[in-house]
């Protein structure tokens, strides 16, 4: 019969051959088994049904991926003589834990279990009571699966001052605050990587001074006050809610954190950051609200007097709109704050407006703005920065600045420009005091121009200690320009005073380019400006050379009575009777205006057909009032039956204000589209649009037709 006499000899032999082959006896370390470290004070073990002698020095002790299916007193026999601090057992298939199983380990400060899917959460609760609960301060059951937590698990460490309690990466879809209330001195819950939607803290955080929800499915934030509007956690310090789906945020989110200092909402679902949302947290010194796309924020968003540290990053956030943000407002509540990033997130290019946010921020130590399309910094923005000594650029398009911009600047110790478009640094770039205060510098990968004016940056690197500062140097600073010189490392483009003398084509040849892209923008330029006067020009070019020796109005039939019939508007008479008219009748041309000429008695329909078709000629004026007018419309379609009769070369067109697309006709679109468009302007052109409109009364049927703009 097999008799427990049996089973302890067996265990004896067992336990001599492991000795004997596996153990170091200068170190008592199951050396195939187990690693021991007397730097760490730590041993850690695998692959074993038995804990075997470690070394003294070893205050922890990890178990993982070894066979303790059920942990009693027994289990750490070999061990109960050695000062174990933190235990650590992970990945041992445990499926019980006896009530006396820590009962030897008396200075045991932090137990871990973790990956223990089939523990018997009931025989975990009974094992507590063999637990120093005056030493232990840290509890750890990370990757158990456990979808809830008993509130009646802890009861056998009531009293005990437990400081962390880690429940990550677990299936909690709750989080009740009623379970850990025992403990009387718990500062830290983590719960990540869980899926939380809904905190319950009904009796409050007391001692809570870190709170940890990263990587749940929170919707909403919990009431953090009592009915009385007393505190429900009075002590809490950090509150990181970072990749839940929180959507909105109210003022009363965060009343009653009166001692909250840290604050951490990325990656979650905000679409507004409101007025004065975060002023009741008057201690808190650092707000993360980065990875939220298309986020609105309110001209006090960021209304906290107290807050030191910033961070709003990868928002893709368009300040370069400003119908979306106050830039006078937006930092104006902040004149503490030390540490500003903005990574990825698009700044204004207006000078102006980038001076406008930033003037505020007079106790800067730290700014970052990588990635938000930079392409200058305005002269004054170092301007009431005294304490600025980090400014990262990396990753923007800036390419050259006024000399002027660094001078006075006596805090600055960081400053990266990597990744910028930067060609050339010259005496004027950096005064010679600032390169000499700067810790390090980053001109990393930029295209520089191995050329000339490049000459005193490369000597000066060589005679100075500033090639210390530069941030990887040499290796990524090369040539861009010249082509032969292209991928050339800067530390070997080595300029002489004879390469570089007058006579240099390589000065010339840039002087050439950059006239030449002058040129091309004047001309542009000029074109733009003048387009509607050589519009005008190139007309009348047409006119004389199609009329040649033949008589402009030789086709004039005898039967017409008005050289021009005149289409307008009531609202625009004032320049149709003042101006136009008078231009037309000095040239000798007999209008036909209906305030004037139209027969007594006669109805309004009757007289526009009767003297259109008494007319050689019909004017159009074209403004907003006209194409309102219901009455110039139905003029509009006789316009258009004249047209078919005799061609589009029966009218003139006059823009005299430009039509906004919302009262835009079909009737009027067709005209538009199908005849010439010119304009006028003022001073310059004033007397080629007059020409233009004379001449388009004058001509025959048989020249082009005319459009003419009067731009008033």
């Amino acid at each position: 019969m097999f008799t427990e006499e049996h089973k302890m000899l067996c265990y004896t032999i067992f336990y001599f051959v492991i000795n004997f082959y596996f153990v170091d006896g200068s170190t008592s370390c199951f050396k195939n088994f187990c690693h021991c470290s007397k730097k760490d004070n730590k041993t850690s073990c695998f692959s074993l049904i038995f804990i075997p002698k470690i070394p003294e020095y070893s205050f922890t002790l990890q178990l993982k991926s070894n066979t303790f299916l059920h942990l009693d007193r027994n289990t750490f026999h070999n061990v109960t003589d050695i000062n174990i601090a933190h235990l650590l057992l992970r990945e041992n298939g445990i499926l019980t834990v006896a009530n006396d199983t820590f009962k030897f380990l008396n200075i045991m400060k932090e137990l871990e279990i973790s990956f223990e899917e089939k523990l018997n959460l009931s025989t975990l609760e009974t094992s507590f009571c063999s637990v120093n609960s005056s030493i232990i301060e840290e509890l750890k059951f990370e990757n158990n699966g456990w979808e809830n937590v008993p509130k009646t698990l802890f009861k056998n460490l009531a009293g005990a001052n437990i400081s962390t309690l880690s429940l990550d990466s677990n299936h909690l879809s709750t989080f009740d605050a009623t379970s850990i209330e025992l403990f009387h001195q718990v500062k830290k819950i983590t719960c990540k990587n869980n899926a939380i939607e809904k905190l319950f803290i009904t009796n409050g955080l007391q001692t809570v001074e870190e709170l940890d929800m990263t990587s749940n499915q929170i919707v909403q934030l919990p009431n953090f006050c009592f009915k009385n509007n007393s505190t429900a956690a009075p002590k809490l310090k950090k509150l990181i809610l970072n990749d839940n789906a929180i959507r909105s945020l109210t003022y009363r989110s965060f009343l009653c954190l009166g001692k909250l200092r840290e604050l951490k909402l990325s990656n979650n679902r905000i679409k507004e950051i409101g007025n004065d949302i975060f002023l009741p947290l008057t201690s808190l010194k650092r707000l993360e609200v980065n990875h939220m796309k298309l986020i609105k924020l309110e001209s006090r968003a960021f209304n906290c007097v107290s807050l030191q540290k910033l961070e709003f990053i990868q928002n893709d956030f368009r300040f370069d709109k400003y119908k979306r943000f106050d830039a006078k407002s937006i930092f104006r509540f902040l004149p503490n704050l030390t540490t500003l990033q903005m990574t990825r997130n698009y700044l204004p290019k207006e000078e102006h407006i980038l001076l406008k946010m930033f003037s505020p921020l007079k106790n800067l130590q730290k700014l970052t703005l990588q990635k938000t399309s930079l392409s200058s910094l305005p002269d004054n923005f170092f301007q009431n920065k005294p304490f600025l000594h980090t400014l990262m650029l990396q990753g923007n398009s800036i390419s050259r600045w006024n000399s002027t911009l660094f001078h006075n600047v006596t805090s600055l110790k960081k400053l990266n420009f990597n990744g910028n478009s930067i060609n050339l640094i010259n005496e004027t770039s950096f005064p010679e005091s600032m390169l000499a205060s700067l810790e390090s510098l980053d001109l990393s990968l930029n295209p520089f121009w191995c050329i000339c004016n490049h000459k005193w940056f490369v000597d000066y690197l060589r005679t100075s200690k500033l090639s210390s500062k530069l941030v990887n140097w040499p290796g990524y600073y090369e040539c861009s320009f010249p082509e032969k010189l292209k991928r050339v490392k800067l530390i070997n483009y080595k300029p002489t005073d004879e390469t570089c003398s007058e006579l240099d084509p390589t000065n010339t040849i840039i002087a050439s380019v950059l006239l030449a892209a002058f040129l091309v923008i004047l001309i542009g330029s000029v074109t733009l400006k003048c387009q509607n006067n050589i519009r005008n020009a190139i007309y009348l070019y047409r006119l004389r050379r199609r009329r040649h020796l033949r008589s402009v109005r030789s086709d004039l039939p005898e039967t017409y009575e008005f050289d021009v019939y005149v289409v307008y508007c009531a609202d625009d008479r004032k320049w149709v009777h003042e101006v136009l008219l008078k231009r037309l009748e000095d040239e000798g041309l007999k209008v036909c205006i209906h305030f004037r000429d139209f027969e007594l008695g006669e109805g309004i329909v009757e007289n526009i057909e009767r003297f259109m078709n008494k007319s050689w000629k019909i004017v159009v004026i074209m403004s907003n009032n006209f194409a309102k007018s219901e009455w110039c419309q139905w003029e509009v379609n006789l316009v258009q039956e004249r047209r078919r009769r005799r061609g589009k070369h029966a009218m003139v067109l006059i823009m005299l204000k430009q039509i906004n697309s919302k009262h835009m006709t079909s009737a009027l679109r067709t005209l538009l589209y199908t005849t010439p468009y010119l304009s006028y302007t003022k001073r310059l052109g004033k007397r080629l649009f007059w020409t233009a409109v004379i001449s388009g009364v004058n001509k025959s049927y048989n020249d082009p037709p005319i459009a003419v703009s009067y731009i008033a």
